[in-house]
């Protein structure tokens, strides 16, 4: 289990990529949808070298980026079917905004 201080308000949707498992997304009525990286409960396999890698080059758990393209709360956040790195909010008002998984961490879990 993993807990973390996510929202300045309450939290309506956390949903996992089913693609690449140590990616979350989370959203609340602060009307903000956050992206984090939970690799340490993820079924990825770590990687090989992990070992001897420097610790300072380990990114840790948390964070990957908030977004803050909503005025009103957000009460849902999907994953694409068919994009793994895609994914939608709605918000109380109606709008949907659709965004991506930044390239720098896409190639974290890729490379």
């Amino acid at each position: 289990v993993l807990s973390l201080l996510a929202h300045a308000h309450w939290v309506t949707s956390a949903t996992y990529n089913r693609f690449h498992d140590q990616l979350l997304l989370s959203c609340g009525t602060d009307s903000q949808v956050k992206l984090w990286r939970a690799a340490a409960i993820s079924s990825a396999p770590p990687s090989l070298d992990y070992e001897e890698a420097d610790p300072s080059e380990v990114e840790a758990d948390g964070i990957v980026r908030p977004y803050t393209d909503h005025e009103q709360s957000v009460f849902g956040a999907v994953w694409s079917a068919a994009d793994a790195w895609i994914f939608a909010s709605l918000s109380l008002d109606g709008k949907v905004v659709v965004n991506h998984v930044p390239p720098s961490e896409k190639y974290k879990i890729l490379l």
